[in-house]
């Protein structure tokens, strides 16, 4: 069976026609590109050539920089490392510095936006200078009557406490020493010496009575105990009973100076 002949007339060409939706769309990027780059703005382009020119000569001096460090590190020598830590060291603290100045600044003016407000008082409520004057006198004169006070105290703790001689035992030949808080005091030296109550064991002169008294016939040591003295003179009998050295003992009642006249005129 015989084909039918194709009939050419009746073909239709789609080549061109793509040819020129090609072409178009080439024209059309090409102009979309030609915008873009037309609406780039010439400064941003500019500050980036300015910004690559700029980080160049920072490199550039910071290369110049490192040599003239290590110039300057050459010439001071082995110390130029310790020297630059140091000023590392300043550089921030005074960055730190200026930090907390800043910070002051700023509470300051913070603090100087505060109004400050004096409230107003009745004027029938004020004082008058002559009120004042007479308070002040008043206060002046309770004062010296306080001052007064206190002398006459002071004067009557300067009284003497007399100690007198009783009980059993009088025909021996006594030394005192008395006791207070944290110290005694030996009346056998003229004047009375102090000795702090730590320091008994190597005072030589209190080593010096307790060997009198222990080699003495009728000498005793006899302990004046001031009320705040009781521990004192348990530290110093039991240094007189480990070396059996007779001893004594008499309360002081009052803050008085001892008197021991009566053992004076007896003797």
């Amino acid at each position: 069976m015989a084909r039918r002949p194709r009939d050419n007339d009746d073909d239709i060409s789609l080549f061109p026609f793509l040819s020129i939706i090609a072409s178009v769309i080439g024209v059309l990027t090409m102009m979309i590109a030609t915008l873009a780059l037309a609406q780039m703005d010439t400064k941003d382009v500019a500050l980036i050539d300015e910004y690559e020119s700029t980080s160049r000569e920072l490199t550039a001096e910071e290369a110049a920089v490192a040599e003239l460090q290590k110039i300057i590190d050459d010439r001071i020598g082995p110390d130029a490392a310790t020297l630059r830590d140091d000023l590392k060291k300043n550089e921030k603290e005074l960055t730190q510095l200026l930090k907390e100045l800043q910070k002051v600044q700023e509470q300051l003016k913070e603090q100087e936006k505060v109004k400050v407000v004096i409230p107003q008082l009745d004027p029938a409520q004020r004082e008058s200078v002559a009120s004042m004057q007479g308070e002040l006198d008043s206060l002046q004169e309770e004062l010296a009557q306080l001052e007064k006070e206190l002398s006459e105290r002071a004067e009557a703790s300067q009284t003497r406490t007399s100690i007198l001689p009783g009980g059993s035992g009088v025909n021996f030949t006594p030394h005192f020493v008395e006791c207070a808080a944290g110290s005694i005091v030996m009346h056998t030296i003229d004047p009375p010496k102090l000795i702090r109550a730590a320091d008994m064991v190597n005072d030589k002169d209190f080593i010096a009575l307790l060997e009198k008294v222990a080699n003495g016939v009728n000498d005793s040591i006899v302990f004046l105990i001031r009320s705040d003295g009781l521990s004192t003179y348990y530290a110093a009998r039991k240094l007189c009973t480990d070396r059996d050295i007779r001893n004594g003992k008499l309360p002081v009642v009052g803050n008085g100076r001892i008197d021991l006249s009566h053992f004076v005129q007896k003797k």
